[in-house]
C-alpha cells in the first residue's frame, strides 16, 4: 500500500513571499537561526539545517508498575493505510501477544537540550507569524536536520490544530497525536545546507488522517494505558471513526480493512463507521445500522457474511 501524505507540484524557484520573509526574518533576529522556507499550494516548509546533534541517550529512572495500565494482549507487527478514489484503505498484521515485558532496560532516546532549544523556537516563531486566521496555510512541515551525521527529524500538522492548541482549545497531548512525527537517516542529508533531498509537496487532508490514523492505531497498541483486550477490530475502527469525527471529515464513502493473518477483509460505508469510536451511535439508532460485510478467504475459497 501506498503511504503517500501528499500531492506533487512542480516548484519554481520564485521569490520568497511576505509570510515567508516574515518567519524567516523572526528565526534569525531572535533565535539567530537561518532556515529555509517553502510554500507548496497551502502548505509551508521549513527547513532548519544545524551543525549540532539533535539525539542522545539518557538514563531513566526506574518507576513501578502501574496497577490501573491493563496488559497488551496483542501485538501489532504490521499496519499500512492510504486513501484513493475517497476509499480508506487499511491492512494490519495482528497476533495473540505471547510474552511481556514488565521493565524497561533503563535507557531511552531523548533530544539533545539544542534540539529542544531549536525545536521549541521554530513552533514559537510559527504561533508569532502564521496563526493569523486569514493566513492561506492549512499544514505546516518542519524539518530539523542534522547535517553532520546525516539525522533528520520531520513534523507535519495542520495549523488549525496548532491554533486550538495554542488557546486551550484541545489539550498538547492530543495535540501530540494529530502531530505526524518521524525521523530518518541518509548519507543524502550531509551537508545539506539548503534542503536540497526535500520533496516540497502540498499536504492533502485525506492522506494527512490516514497517516494520523496509523500512528493513533500504533499508540493504541503499544503505548496506551488501555490496549485492545477484546476485539482489536472494534479498536482500530474505532480509532478511525474518531479520527474522522475529529475533523468532521466526510469526503469518503467506504472504509475497507484487511486482515492479512486472519484473512479476513471488512467493508463498511460512513453509516456503519458511526456505530465505532468514543461518539459512537447509541443502540436505539441500530435499526439504520445497515451491514457489515466481512469477506473471508479460506482454503482457497471466498465467503461473504453480512454482520
Amino acid at each position: 500500500m501506498g503511504g503517500c501524505v501528499s500531492k506533487k507540484i512542480a516548484i519554481s524557484h520564485t521569490a520568497p513571499t511576505d509570510l515567508q520573509k516574515k518567519y524567516e526574518q523572526k528565526c534569525r533576529k531572535d533565535y539567530s537561526l537561518n532556515v529555509i522556507t517553502r510554500i507548496v499550494g497551502k502548505t509551508f516548509w521549513i527547513y532548519a539545517p544545524t551543525n549540532k546533534p539533535l539525539f542522545d541517550f539518557a538514563a531513566e529512572s526506574p518507576s513501578p508498575p502501574d496497577p490501573l495500565k491493563k496488559v497488551a494482549k496483542y501485538d501489532l507487527l504490521y499496519i499500512d493505510g492510504s486513501y484513493k478514489d475517497k476509499i480508506f484503505h487499511f491492512e494490519y498484521d495482528i497476533i495473540p501477544k505471547t510474552k511481556s515485558s514488565l521493565q524497561n532496560e533503563g535507557i531511552r532516546n531523548e533530544g539533545t537540550d539544542y534540539f529542544n532549544k531549536l525545536y521549541n523556537n521554530l513552533f514559537t516563531a510559527v504561533t508569532e507569524t502564521l496563526l493569523d486566521p486569514h493566513t492561506p496555510i492549512s499544514f505546516v512541515v518542519m524539518c530539523i536536520t542534522d547535517i553532520k551525521k546525516g539525522i533528520e527529524a520531520r513534523y507535519t500538522f495542520y495549523l488549525e490544530d496548532y491554533r486550538m492548541a495554542s488557546v486551550e482549545g484541545i489539550p498538547y497531548d492530543e495535540f501530540s497525536k494529530r502531530v505526524l512525527q518521524e525521523s530518518k537517516g541518509s548519507t543524502n542529508y550531509i551537508g545539506d545546507e539548503i534542503g536540497q533531498h526535500l520533496e516540497y509537496t502540498d499536504i492533502l487532508m485525506p492522506d494527512f488522517l490516514t497517516k494520523q490514523m496509523i500512528n493513533r492505531i500504533r499508540f493504541k497498541f503499544t503505548q496506551s494505558d488501555f490496549p485492545p483486550q477484546e476485539s482489536y477490530e472494534e479498536a482500530i475502527l474505532g480509532v478511525i471513526a474518531d479520527t474522522n469525527h475529529y475533523y468532521r471529515f466526510k469526503d469518503f464513502k467506504e472504509v475497507r480493512t484487511n486482515d492479512i493473518r486472519a484473512r479476513k477483509k471488512m467493508i463498511l460505508t460512513p453509516k456503519q463507521l458511526a456505530f465505532f469510536g468514543e461518539d459512537k451511535m447509541k443502540d436505539n439508532g441500530a435499526n439504520s445500522k445497515g451491514k457489515l460485510i466481512h469477506i473471508i478467504f479460506e482454503d482457497g475459497k471466498t465467503t461473504f457474511k453480512d454482520q
